[in-house]
């Protein structure tokens, strides 16, 4: 089996489970038998492109997030990257002290691109073990970019997530997160940031996710929720 279908199928794991969704339940969805979509998220046998489609309607996703690197990659040098891209996304949860991982994986489409944000993992390597599973689109603009996401549990509950992008450091990006709280049911925002890479999660990155004094400065003259960017490497 090939490097690209051992992936698929572990992806198809992943989403399926996010989803709460049993291989049966999978199974009766694009009318295959459960021994067969067992064997295509084990990759021992090939998914020919009529099923991948009708896999990928069936979990809400696009063909191509199937296609994307869903764990932190372990390539050779030289190795060509599958397409999409992966992105880190942390805040600071003040109820619980603590930091809250989630991870961004986007699929190229037509125009705009597909995104699924797995919030709140224990980590990147069981993004499967979400708190909430999110799909919407990603608009992607100069120096800022747009995810629109629906909570797959709660259509009631949509988030918006507003990235601006560092021009001394583009790989690590400031952002907010709205939507509505889980715990209080309100509408909330938070200060996120967004890297391309896992970031060490040490007091630097947790005091980088709190809101700063000049944060609540501006929030209180402006009366608007508004985060600067941070610089978190110092």
């Amino acid at each position: 089996m090939s490097e690209l279908g051992m992936r698929v199928g572990e992806n198809i794991r992943i989403y399926r489970r996010a989803n709460r969704m049993t291989l049966s339940e999978l199974a009766e969805k694009i009318n295959k038998s459960k021994a067969t979509v067992g064997k295509y998220e084990q990759g021992a046998i090939a998914l020919d492109l009529d099923t991948l489609y009708e896999i990928a309607a069936a979990l809400r996703v696009s063909p191509f997030q199937l296609m994307v690197s869903l764990l932190p990659e372990k390539r050779e040098k030289g190795e060509p990257r599958l397409m999409g891209e992966r992105r880190y996304m942390y805040l600071y949860d003040g109820r619980a002290s603590r930091i809250v991982r989630s991870l961004l994986v986007s699929g190229q489409d037509e125009g705009d691109d597909a995104v699924t944000l797995f919030y709140d993992i224990p980590s990147f390597t069981e993004p499967q073990r979400c708190r909430a599973l999110y799909y919407g689109r990603r608009q992607k603009h100069d120096f800022v970019t747009n995810y629109l996401l629906e909570n797959q549990s709660n259509g009631v509950e949509h988030a918006f997530l507003c990235v601006m992008r560092s021009l001394d450091r583009p790989s690590e990006s400031t952002g907010l997160l709205s939507g509505i709280s889980s715990r209080m049911l309100l509408p909330a925002s938070a200060k996120c940031i967004v890297s391309a890479s896992i970031l060490p999660e040490n007091e630097e990155l947790t005091e980088s996710l709190l809101l700063t004094k000049e944060d609540l400065r501006l929030t209180r003259r402006c009366n608007m929720f508004i985060v600067e960017q941070t610089n978190w490497l110092g």
